[in-house]
Parts: C-alpha cells; sequence; structure tokens
C-alpha cells in the first residue's frame, strides 16, 4: 500500500520540518499501524528515507513528522528515525484534547504564547511536535482547550437548566446550536461556547444614549455592533467610533433616522438584525456540499479537520496558514493544477483556508474603509465566508499580475478555469449575472470545492450552489 499520500516543508533554524500525511485508509488503526512499523525499524525507516529522498531530495531534513490530516501522530529526528519517541504514548491524549490554531506573530515567544493562552511551553511542543523552542512568524500552532466543551443531553435536561449549568445564555446556546426552539432529546449533542462570545439581543439596553455615554448600557451596545461585523472596543465607552457604528447601521434602514444616537428605534433593528443572523447558523459545516452564504453562517467554533498543503505553485513563497486546504479540495486541486500544466496553462494559488477570526479582521478592516453595505458586497461576515470551510482557494495568473481580479476571468487561464474547473470538482462560486442569488459580485478567482458530480451539474446548467440545494 502507498503509505504517504503528501508532504509539507516547514523551514527551520537549522534545517526543514517535513510533514508526511498518511493515506486516510489507515485513520481507523493509525496507532497500531505505527507501532507495527517503528518495530521493524528497517522497514519503516527505509521507506520514509526513500520517500524523502524521491520527493525532496537536496533538503536538509531536521525532523520528521507523521500526519494523519491535520493530527500528529509522531515526531522524530530524522537522523534517528528509528529512535523510541513518546510521540506515539501521547497520541491518544493527542485525539482527545479539543484545539484552536493560532498564528504566530512577530515577536511571540513559546512562553509567551503559553502565558497568554494559560497553558505549558511543554504541552505547546508536545501538541505541535516542537523540538526546541524556536517558533516563527506565521507558523500555525495548535493551542490546547479553546474550543468549546461538547455536552450530550441527559434524562430531563432542559436548555435553561444547561445554560446555568455551564454561565451561558439561552441565546448563545441556541446561536453556536443553530437551534430555532428550546426542544432537546436524550443523546443530542451540545456545543457549550466558552466566554463572551456574543450579547444576548435581550439585555440590549432600552435607553437613549449619545457620544460622551460610559457604563455597561454602552459596553453591551458595543458588543451587539461587534456580533454585526463592526470592530469597535468593548470599553464602556460611547465615543467618535461608537457613534460611527451607529450611524452607518442606521443607513441601512429607512426607518431609522441617521443621527448616530442610540434610541429605542435603533434598538428594535439592532435586535432583530442580530436574532437574523443567529437564526442562520448552519448545523452541517463538514458537508462537501454545505452552503455558506449571508442566509447560512459557520458556527464562530468551527475549524475544519484534515487540512493540508495543497503541493500547487502559491503566489508567495513562505508559509502562511491561507496554503491551507481540506485534503479533499486539496487533492482535486492538485490534480486541476497538473492538467492546466499540459495543456500550457499556468495557475497560482492565493488564498485557501481562512479563520473565523481572521475574517473577523478582515471584514472589520472593509467596514472602516467602506461603510457595513458596500463591504458587504464584496466582503464577506465572520461565519459567511466559504474559506472558513477549508474547501475553497482564490487563484490568479500571471496575466493578471497575480491579483484577484474580474480581469482574471477574461485571460486565457481564466477561460480554462471557467470551461474545465468542474472535471476537478470546482465551480467559480460567484458567477457573472447571478448577482442577484449569491448576493456577491462577480469573483472569477474564487473556486470552491462541491465534487465532481454536483460540479458538472451545476456547470452544465449554469446555475448557482444556491439554485442546485433549492435554497434560491
Amino acid at each position: 500500500m502507498k503509505w504517504f499520500i503528501n508532504h509539507k516543508i516547514i523551514e527551520d533554524q537549522d534545517g526543514y520540518i517535513v510533514e508526511l500525511y498518511l493515506d486516510q485508509q489507515l485513520s481507523e488503526f493509525a496507532k497500531e499501524f505505527l507501532e507495527t512499523h517503528k518495530k521493524d525499524t528497517g522497514s519503516f525507516e527505509k521507506y520514509v528515507s526513500d520517500y524523502i529522498k524521491e520527493k525532496i531530495p537536496n533538503v536538509k531534513v531536521k525532523t520528521v513528522k507523521i500526519m494523519l490530516g491535520s493530527l500528529l501522530l509522531t515526531s522524530i529526528p530524522f537522523s534517528s528515525i528509528h529512535a523510541e519517541t513518546s510521540s506515539i504514548a501521547n497520541t491518544n491524549q493527542v485525539q482527545n484534547q479539543t484545539f484552536a490554531p493560532y498564528t504566530v506573530q512577530s515577536g511571540d515567544t513559546l512562553f509567551g504564547i503559553s502565558r497568554k493562552f494559560d497553558t505549558t511551553v511543554d504541552q505547546l511542543k508536545s501538541i505541535n511536535g516542537l523540538t526546541s523552542n524556536l517558533i516563527y512568524k506565521g507558523q500555525l500552532l495548535k493551542i490546547p482547550n479553546m474550543q468549546p466543551t461538547i455536552y450530550i443531553v441527559q434524562k430531563e435536561d432542559t436548555l435553561f437548566k444547561i445554560s446555568k449549568q455551564y454561565n451561558v445564555s439561552l441565546e448563545q446556546l441556541k446561536a453556536v446550536n443553530g437551534l430555532t426552539g428550546d426542544a432537546l432529546y436524550i443523546g443530542q449533542t451540545l456545543t457549550i461556547p466558552n466566554g463572551d462570545i456574543t450579547v444576548p439581543v435581550s439585555v440590549l439596553p432600552n435607553v437613549v444614549l449619545n457620544v460622551g455615554a460610559r457604563g455597561e448600557d454602552v459596553k453591551k451596545i458595543q458588543k451587539a455592533l461587534n456580533d454585526l461585523g463592526y470592530s469597535l472596543s468593548p470599553d464602556g465607552i460611547y465615543g467618535s467610533r461608537t457613534k460611527a457604528a451607529i450611524l452607518d447601521f442606521q443607513k441601512q434602514h429607512a426607518a431609522l433616522t441617521n443621527d448616530g444616537v442610540y434610541g429605542p428605534k435603533t434598538k428594535e433593528y439592532l435586535q432583530q438584525t442580530l436574532l437574523n443572523n443567529k437564526d442562520a447558523i448552519i448545523s452541517n459545516p463538514r458537508d462537501v456540499l454545505v452552503l455558506v452564504n449571508k442566509n447560512n453562517r459557520l458556527p464562530s467554533t468551527y475549524i475544519p479537520e484534515n487540512v493540508v498543503v495543497p503541493n500547487v505553485s502559491f503566489s508567495f513563497k513562505d508559509y502562511n496558514p491561507k496554503k491551507l486546504m481540506r485534503q479533499d479540495g486539496a487533492s482535486a486541486l492538485e490534480e486541476m493544477f497538473e492538467q492546466t500544466k499540459q495543456e500550457n496553462i499556468t495557475l497560482y494559488a492565493v488564498s485557501g483556508y481562512r479563520s473565523y477570526d481572521r475574517q473577523k479582521a478582515i471584514f472589520a478592516s472593509n467596514v472602516e474603509k467602506y461603510g457595513m453595505e458596500i463591504a458587504n458586497q464584496f466582503s464577506a461576515k465572520p461565519g459567511e465566508s466559504e474559506h472558513q470551510t477549508g474547501l475553497a482557494m482564490d487563484i490568479t495568473s500571471a496575466t493578471a499580475n497575480f491579483k484577484l481580479t474580474e480581469y482574471f476571468g477574461a485571460t486565457k487561464e481564466g477561460k480554462w478555469v471557467k470551461e474545465n474547473a468542474h472535471k476537478f470538482g470546482f465551480i467559480i462560486r460567484y458567477e457573472k449575472g447571478k448577482e442577484h442569488i449569491t448576493r456577491y459580485q462577480y469573483e472569477p478567482w474564487h473556486l470552491r470545492y462541491i465534487g465532481k458530480d454536483a460540479a458538472k451539474e451545476i456547470t452544465n446548467q449554469n446555475i448557482t450552489l444556491e439554485e442546485y440545494l433549492g435554497k434560491k
């Protein structure tokens, strides 16, 4: 059997780290597989060595990590690849923990990150397969215990009882789990959010507030506005930025007076907008056909599994989390890029996976520049971006000057993509002439993986994913 189906190279201080990705067919017995082949050191060492020599010759390999999708199974020095390691013994611990991604920033240290997220340096090194304290800007780390708690509904449980137990609001529980009512059933899996991720709509103040106001009422309004995509510091001070956000919100509703003053009428519309947003949270984010748009939002806690860096040309060299893509989409992208080479077409990948928090920062920046209404015509709110699924990839070409521009659709590369992407399971998600359905401008560079059968049908009928799923 072919053991490794892909690899990733990460530059380190005095060499390179190579991640080798096991075939997914080994997922059910990954631990046994590794234990067996590490005992048979000759076989295991030779296979790893031969793979590296064939695929990445002339690279000074320092460490080899054996991966199953995004799960690290073991990390071993390449110079002593047959040596015993404690990584295997920790596999069950890693599998049972929950993580959130963290991108290393300039000036970060492992010690600083451990203090920030209330963990230890040793735990960070174990979880991420690090053999030293060295980290680099842009590196993606797993942070333990950052995702919410998972709770299995028991007999006589109610939403109210669970909300009290975990000190969260009913609105938070419903929003995160996509619930439209209070009904529960025994055995149901609920996500329990950590921290104050949103403001309950019921606590929005019924007062009049303007510039200069201070206190908890102002803080609640600021948190509610941030839930909608604005970027305010919830400091409880009604300053010029809070007024500008209120004013921008008011401009989107004809019934509101555009004066930047928060009052009962603004509260009513703000409350309704928040409720409408919460009603649309997706319950099947892992489905390859998941519909993500302005009416269907991904949970803020969702992180795709089995993400890898596809072995294709990118428009930039250094590692960045936006190179990541779900394994099924990455394999299809590799297949498509390989075909383009045979037809003298050169494409470059630009941007794949994007976390909820990263999308939140991008959208808030666009709102700051253009206002909510204009920003939402070309930029997705957090949770509404397909990039969070790990199934989307933006592409470009040299003829488009390596930019994400409508002009790409008129290039020979863009025309090839339009005619052939469906053969590999991709669609151009935001087509020209379909803006009234997708509610986004034409984006010939934005590819979404949905599988070959669905992509073929959508392309042949010249319809959108919304129309295909009957959710126009």
